[in-house]
């Protein structure tokens, strides 16, 4: 891509880190970027460009540490040609600034974001899984939902996250903060089971900022004060949380339709009683519903803590599971295709199964836009393999303790918070950035704008922890059963399980690979034996 731009007559200007060294090529305003497999962005790798919105670039890239430990993160990136539009920039800096404020395992952590040479970016971590809204929609086109107790964990997961959104203060008190575009979009369900919320692209913080007067968000999640701009604060986040519910728990949205039809029907339509739609839903779970989607925001719970205790409630009326194991048990039987056998004998591959196309982007809609290709990664790693040789040189794996031996607890303790960040002397537009975080040291590189929280990267050693690698071992997995390195990616497997016994995709997958990999030498044994067959019997 690069000597084509070159050819063309395009000027190109080289991206420097920190310090000082290469970055890459960035093409000229509006030029496609000439970043590639390979690229060092700061302390990072560059692995693929997974989507282009308009405003930003989503990237997958790496980051390593000690030990030969390595953690996947998504870099985005602000488009070069719009620096220049000061309001886009700010939202750009908002929403890092916002996100990054926020630590908490049921929100996808933003742990660096700068400027370099007037390309903005954010570091984020990379979240392994499925959007809610992907997982809803493969369980209709089976003809089902969604099962009532996976509903309720990844709700639980959410009202957490609400929760310590809109508990954010900074040094004069609460923000404020209101998330304003909760959707089934902004849910990952992670391959661990835990729920994770993203994009604060369209977040605001109510106490700092007048009422805007323009929407920001999805109409059809929108609480009805949020439509008419008259207000809006936790509770209007509380309505989104309804709806989501509601969706999952019936197969459908609360009210359908272009959104000039629904901004009515929220307006003035009677709420339909989700049980008018599955008369078997229990009574106590239709009214949380209901209450959580109250037309009058007086009439909601009136925090996210309220509305998770209530969900608990009916949860233990299910006599539910863990939440590990009940997620990972949906979503191993969402990977799983429906008509799906042990495999074949046969010495040639079955057709593979269909894999779905990635989820619409909107221009607009720029972060986490990798998830709909982690997704379809996922999907394909449970499909069939086509050859036992392998390429060599599989990377190697670093060894980690078992769980027992480690004398883990069963239950993770709580990440303190953040220490103070120390920060460049160049200040963003607005000044959320200083409420939020305070005052920032003098820098010894002048023009770089930076805060970072260093991921974690040295060997695991908490419950929470343990989990958390398993989640990246198993993704390592699927990196290698997609290059053919179906050994290594069997051995990774292996040991994901041994650090999350109970969950129940890392179970499935590693026992789909470990048949697969039976039948296909059995199969390779049998094809030997007819050559060998037809040999003898053709000799004179």
């Amino acid at each position: 891509m690069g000597n084509d731009l070159q050819a063309a007559g395009l000027r190109t200007a080289t991206l420097t880190n920190v310090t000082g060294s290469t970055v890459g090529e960035a093409g000229v305003a509006g030029s496609p970027s000439l970043w590639q497999s390979g690229t060092h962005f700061s302390r990072y790798e560059i692995d693929s460009r997974l989507a282009v919105g308009g405003m930003a670039e989503v990237w997958r890239a790496k980051i390593k540490g000690v030990r030969g430990f390595e953690k996947r993160i998504v870099i985005k990136t602000m488009l070069t040609h719009l620096a220049s539009r000061t309001d886009l920039v700010e939202m750009f800096i908002n929403e890092a600034t916002l996100a990054a404020a926020l630590n908490h395992p049921n929100i996808a952590q933003v742990f660096d974001f700068g400027q370099l040479e007037e390309r903005y970016f954010i570091a984020m971590e990379y979240v392994s899984g499925f959007t809610l809204r992907f997982a809803n929609k493969r369980m209709l086109a089976r003809g089902k939902r969604l099962p009532v107790a996976t509903t309720l964990h990844v709700m639980l997961d959410l009202c957490e996250a609400l929760q310590s959104v809109h508990e954010l203060a900074d040094r004069q008190g609460r923000l404020g903060l209101v998330h304003r575009d909760l959707s089934p979009d902004n849910i990952i369900v992670s391959t661990s089971g835990t729920a994770k919320l993203i994009d604060f692209g369209a977040a605001r913080a109510t106490a700092r900022t007048p009422q805007p007067t323009v929407f920001v968000g999805k109409y059809r999640y929108a609480a009805p004060e949020r439509i008419r701009r008259t207000t809006e604060d936790r509770r209007s986040d509380i309505y989104s949380a309804g709806v989501i519910l509601y969706e999952c728990l019936t197969g459908a949205r609360p009210f359908e339709g272009p959104d000039a039809e629904i901004i009515k029907a929220v307006l003035g339509e009677r709420l339909r009683d989700p049980r008018e739609r599955v008369p078997e839903l229990p009574a106590e779970l239709a009214e949380v519903a209901m209450k959580a989607m109250a037309r009058d925001p007086d009439a909601r719970f009136a925090t996210a803590r309220e509305l998770g205790a209530a969900l608990r409630s009916c949860l233990i009326g299910l006599g539910a599971s863990s939440r590990e194991r009940d997620v990972t048990a949906s979503l191993a039987a969402l990977i799983q295709s429906p008509s799906e056998t042990p495999p074949s004998l046969l010495w040639f591959d079955p057709p593979p199964e269909a894999v779905p196309e990635p989820i619409e982007i909107l221009p607009e809609a720029t972060s986490n836009v990798d998830l709909a290709l982690c997704e379809v990664e996922i999907i394909e790693a449970s499909g069939p393999i086509h050859a036992l040789a392998e390429p060599p040189h599989a990377p190697a794996i670093p060894a980690i303790p078992a769980r027992a031996e480690a004398g883990v607890p069963p239950q993770a303790p709580r990440r303190p918070p953040p220490t103070e960040p120390s920060w460049p002397h160049r200040s963003p537009p607005g000044n959320l950035f200083d409420r939020v975080f305070g005052a920032r040291p003098a820098s010894t590189a002048p023009g770089v704008l930076s805060w970072r929280r260093i991921p974690e990267l040295a060997p695991p050693e908490s419950a929470r922890e343990y989990l958390q690698r398993a989640v990246e071992l198993f993704d390592r997995g699927i990196e290698l059963r997609a290059g053919g390195h179906y050994r290594e990616a069997l051995e990774v497997w292996e040991r994901a399980v041994e650090l999350a016994p109970d969950n129940r995709v890392y179970e499935a997958n590693l026992g789909r690979l470990r048949a697969q990999l039976d039948n296909l030498r059995l199969a390779e044994r049998q094809l030997a034996d007819w050559n060998a067959d037809d040999d003898s019997t053709s000799e004179p």
